[in-house]
């Protein structure tokens, strides 16, 4: 039998799998999910479920298009819906990158941007903003024009920092490249209250990505959408593969986005939890705290070693994101915002995991500061 291989693009040689460091822990906080359970029986009926036919291929999700329609002010055309929001953000790599196209990003942010560019075949321009994280209408627009992107990704607000971008800098982004797209991703966008969606109206090159991931609390359903203008929607879904989401899921979905309740009740619980957490690392020296209007928090070490506050952590059975490999966050960990217990958890460890004279933890050498390096392209981490 032969040993040989296919062999991959030359660029995608190596590649690494995404990973969110699935450790063992009582309490975890990595992953930006929403922490309480919440599952699929609350939804559907037995008579429901009768009702779904696994034989038959998915239909036009008509009662979930209609919900999340009404819910953004957009018509139902202008919904595309994927298998995860990690999809549909695919799809639009693949429509308007590739081979000789350009992505522009403003790091440090969400690492999956970076990689699917590279997966479609097209080349990551870094914009190195750094932390604090603050992407001001003069810095996006002259990376704009320098660089002249096919695509540039707006993360508000952005992940892993916890801030916003405003609707200024994605309006003049829009008018500075009317022919490039502009992917607003607002994963986290409930929590701040902030979208953009009413503004594909006068700019059609802006498209936004949502998911149900984080405040409708539904990350196993694996269900994200994209809202465009009508004729970029009709782009997509002729690139989109037939049947890519589940009865099962349209089913389940059509509950959760009619139920605007819980998201508002979450969203509340994680402004009032997400308090605490800030004020509980805002009390240890050895720390730096940023203010974040999500479901999780950016802390950065003033010394010592990420890797071993990990370690400090995972000792108290309490999982947080080591997220100093990516661009821009050297000395970072992130933590999600767990339930009211869990997060009394949280602030329990940190006092053990740093202790209160700043001279009794030693985690190793006084970490550089490390000024932000200029633009440059590059390959996105995870």
């Amino acid at each position: 039998m032969s040993d040989a291989l296919p062999t991959p693009r030359p660029d995608l040689t190596g590649f690494a799998p995404y990973r969110t460091q699935q450790m063992d822990a009582e309490v975890r906080l990595q992953a930006n999910e929403w922490a309480e359970p919440n599952a699929a029986a609350r939804y559907v009926t037995d008579d429901e479920l009768e009702g779904v036919l696994l034989n038959r291929y998915p239909g036009a999700a008509a009662e979930l298009r209609a919900a999340l329609a009404s819910r953004y002010g957009v018509d139902p055309a202008q919904i595309v819906l994927g298998n995860g929001s990690n999809e549909v953000l695919l799809y639009s790599f693949l429509l308007f990158g590739g081979h000789d196209r350009k992505t522009l990003l403003f790091q440090p942010t969400y690492s999956m941007h970076g990689r699917l560019t590279q997966t479609a075949g097209g080349t990551v321009i870094d914009e190195r903003i750094g932390l604090p994280y603050a992407v001001s209408v003069e810095r996006a627009v002259a990376s704009v024009e320098r660089h002249r992107p096919e695509i540039v990704v707006i993360c508000s607000p952005n992940n892993p920092t916890g801030t916003l971008i405003g609707e200024d800098v994605v309006l003049a982004v829009a008018r500075a490249a009317p022919r490039s797209l502009v992917l607003v991703d607002e994963a986290y966008a409930d929590f701040a209250g902030f979208t953009v969606i009413p503004r594909i109206r006068e700019h059609p090159n802006i498209v936004v990505a949502r998911t149900f991931s984080k405040a409708r609390a539904a990350a196993g359903l694996r269900l994200g959408m994209v809202i465009a203008d009508a004729r970029v929607a009709a782009m997509y879904r002729a690139v989109q593969l037939p049947y890519n989401v589940s009865a099962l899921t349209y089913t389940v979905a059509a509950k959760i986005a009619a139920d605007e309740g819980a998201v508002r009740r979450r969203v509340e619980l994680c402004r009032t939890e997400r308090t605490k957490v800030l004020a509980a690392l805002r009390r240890v020296p050895a720390v730096e705290a940023f203010d974040s209007v999500t479901n999780f928090v950016l802390f950065r070490l003033r010394q010592g070693s990420t890797e071993d506050v990990h370690r400090r952590f995972l000792e108290q059975s309490v999982l947080v994101r080591d997220i100093s490999s990516w661009p821009g966050c050297e000395g970072c960990l992130r933590v999600s915002i767990g339930t009211p217990a869990e997060n009394d958890r949280f602030s329990t460890a940190l006092g053990r995991v740093f202790p209160s004279s700043p001279g009794d933890f030693n985690a190793g050498p006084s970490r550089p500061r490390i000024p932000a390096p200029p633009s440059t392209p590059g390959r996105a981490r995870a």
